[in-house]
């Protein structure tokens, strides 16, 4: 059945209806105000995708961006992740920018290496 969107002109109320398909319209009356002056408005559509649709877009060479860029690969995981309806968390996005972040700018100093020197117990006579 589809849905159509009004707008009512007494009280600008913006609304949606359901419209059955069958002999006798439904009233079509401000759910706000009960007017009866409505405007139909054009408004968008979507199509609902099955999940082999979905795969079949995944697998698309041409979704897939430059596979050497870490940038678009990153961009094309979350696409995917979001299509599929897959919340892959917080830790996933920080691990991709990490991971992005290395290939874009080499690998980050280790914290820890500075310090090896000092724990190993070695002298500088200098």
């Amino acid at each position: 059945m589809p849905l159509y969107e009004y707008r009512c002109l007494g009280c600008r109320k913006r609304f949606t209806l359901l419209v059955g398909m069958v002999a006798e319209p439904a009233s079509r009356t401000c759910p706000r105000c009960g007017g009866a002056d409505l405007r139909k408005l054009i408004s968008r559509f979507s199509v609902a995708r099955g999940e082999d649709d979905l795969l079949e877009a995944t697998a698309d060479p041409s979704a897939l961006g430059d596979p050497e860029d870490p940038r678009a690969m990153a961009d094309w995981m979350r696409r995917v992740s979001r299509d599929m309806g897959e919340d892959l968390g917080d830790d996933f996005d920080e691990l991709v920018e990490e991971a992005v972040r290395e290939e874009m700018d080499g690998p980050a100093p280790d914290a820890d290496a500075g310090d090896e020197d000092a724990d190993s117990g070695a002298v500088d006579d200098t």
